[in-house]
């Protein structure tokens, strides 16, 4: 069977799940907690990155939305706007949204329905939420409709300005990371992510590192602007939605209070997405300590995952532990040789990173960050192998706190979400699977349930409940054993399958992780995080 036979008989079984949806054979635990529908009022920026099957297509494209919603604290939506890209191909911009439901159970988990309406026609769009406080929380794209399927992982948060913002609130240093397909002729995978200084609406100064789909530009600088939207200017001081140019691209953005601001590309063919956080002042130039960094994209045939940690202390690199899932291949890095970090004195909070590893001995891994704070900021992969880059992959990096990490303090409840790559089949398609749900964990036991959406086999499954133990081996900062913290989750609904992470915690309140094997023949490559609810 070749590959375009079963994408049509995949697009088949998508149409088909938008009749049906889940057969779930198991019950979630009653939901507990202190959440209502009053706890999601106010004006919301929201945004997910996946996938899309839209009516007469043969093949899954890539695709956004950014937006902002408004909740009335009672179970409806009475407004907002959104963006959405379908792979740089079909943007669409300034989408009213009509109106729309929500809900919200005790436990944090819920359902929202955003109805819109864009040069005529009328659609919704549905997503399963879990509130991590009443100031925002995780989602993924659920729509299944006879013209749309789409997936993929993202959050909300509360904007803080509504009704008053202006170009000038975005003022000031901010750190960003970008990723999705760059818009050129190749419009392959690409990720940027830098730095920008913005006053009265011009970029004063920016620097950035880019990959597109290998090829590396490092610390170029550039400048920018940010106006209104002039077909839609209503939209800025209601929604923070406006326009913006970085570095010669366009994009649109929403402003969720001073310090964080979301993008979309509008540049035709590109679809780069991302965030941009305000950056303290004076810049942070001396990170020191521990650090939990996870970052994910492509190898260029498939997914890849990195997940780990490292010490900072001065130029040098220690306690290095990292956990690779390379097209469902997993190696992990127990030592590191040569491991240096270099800071650049030009750019204040920008940094680079090396060291090798035997089990990679062909070239060693390098990495550029842009810290936001002393214990934050974003992380870009720039290992070159055989003078060609290994992947292109981006994400966050964190300090460690909190240690050691016990029973006695990773408890309570947790909102969990992952997404990448998963075929169901063991074998091709291979598209995006995301999942997001709320656990309580006790003794090291977590017991929860979610939403599982896996585009390979066009299975939407709501409630599937999620059981397992976590596995804690010393105090997770790598000073005392190369031994991993683990999760091994069993998800049942109308079927059954385990699947065994490992877990680097950022503290006890957040952590990263990864899966690290195919089971039950499921080729997976995902990677997730776990908030602890507020």
């Amino acid at each position: 069977m070749n590959r375009v036979v079963l994408v049509l008989a995949l697009v088949a079984a998508l149409w088909s799940a938008a009749c049906g949806g889940s057969s779930a054979t198991v019950t979630p635990p009653p939901p507990t907690g202190k959440f209502t529908p009053a706890s999601l009022s106010g004006q919301y920026a929201f945004v997910t990155s996946g996938e899309v099957f839209t009516s007469g297509a043969i093949t899954a494209s890539g695709f956004s939305r950014l937006g902002s919603f408004i909740a009335d604290g009672k179970g409806g939506i009475t407004g907002g706007v959104e963006d959405t890209n379908t792979q740089g191909v079909a943007i669409n911009q300034a989408v009213k949204i009509t109106g729309g439901t929500y809900t919200v159970q005790a436990n944090g988990r819920g359902t929202l329905t955003l109805n819109t309406t864009f040069n005529g026609t009328s659609s919704t769009v549905n997503f399963g939420i879990v509130l991590t406080s009443t100031s925002g929380g995780l989602l993924i794209d659920e729509t299944v409709t006879g013209n749309q399927v789409s997936t993929g992982s993202g959050n909300f948060v509360l904007q803080t300005g509504a009704g008053s913002y202006s170009i000038s609130s975005v003022n000031g240093p901010y750190v960003f990371d970008f990723s999705g397909t760059y818009p050129d002729t190749n419009n392959g995978p690409a990720s940027v992510v830098g730095e920008f200084q913005v006053s009265a609406g011009v970029v004063t100064f920016g620097v950035e590192d880019l990959n597109n789909s290998g090829a590396f530009t490092s610390a170029a600088t550039f400048g920018g602007s940010f106006t209104a939207d002039p077909f839609d200017t209503s939209s800025l001081a209601t929604f923070g939605r406006g326009l913006a140019q970085i570095n010669g691209l366009h994009y649109v953005f929403y402003v969720v209070d001073a310090t964080r601001v979301r993008f979309l590309n509008t540049d035709s063919p590109g679809s780069l997405a991302g965030d941009a956080v305000a950056q303290t002042t004076p810049a942070p130039t001396s990170p020191s300590g521990g650090f939990v960094f996870l970052v994910a994209g492509t190898d260029f045939s498939s997914g890849i995952t990195r997940v780990g940690r490292f010490t900072i202390n001065g130029t040098a690199l220690s306690n290095v532990l990292v956990d690779t899932n390379d097209a469902g291949k997993f190696i992990q890095t127990n030592s590191a040789n040569n491991a240096s970090i270099t800071l650049d004195q030009t750019n204040p909070g920008r940094g680079t990173g090396t060291f090798t590893d035997p089990a990679f001995s062909n070239a060693p891994f390098t990495f550029v960050f842009y810290l936001s704070s002393p214990t934050s900021g974003v992380i870009q992969e720039t290992t070159i192998a055989n003078n060609l880059a290994v992947d292109v992959a981006d994400g966050s990096i964190l300090a460690q706190t909190g240690s050691p990490f016990t029973s006695s303090n990773i408890s309570g409840t947790y909102a969990l979400n992952w997404s990448g790559l998963s075929s169901p089949q063991n074998n091709f398609p291979i598209d995006e699977e995301d999942f997001v749900a709320q656990a309580t964990v006790s003794s090291l036991a977590l017991t929860g349930a979610g939403d599982l959406f896996q585009f390979s086999s066009g299975q939407l499954q709501t409630d599937v409940v999620a059981n397992g133990p976590i596995a804690v081996s010393g105090d997770g900062t790598g000073s005392t054993s190369t031994t991993r913290n683990t999760l091994t989750l069993k998800l049942t609904s109308s079927k059954s399958e385990t699947v065994d992470f490992v877990v680097y915690f950022v503290s006890p309140q957040v952590a990263f992780f990864a899966d690290k094997d195919n089971n039950q023949g499921t080729n997976r490559i995902v990677a997730g995080v776990m908030n602890v609810q507020q």
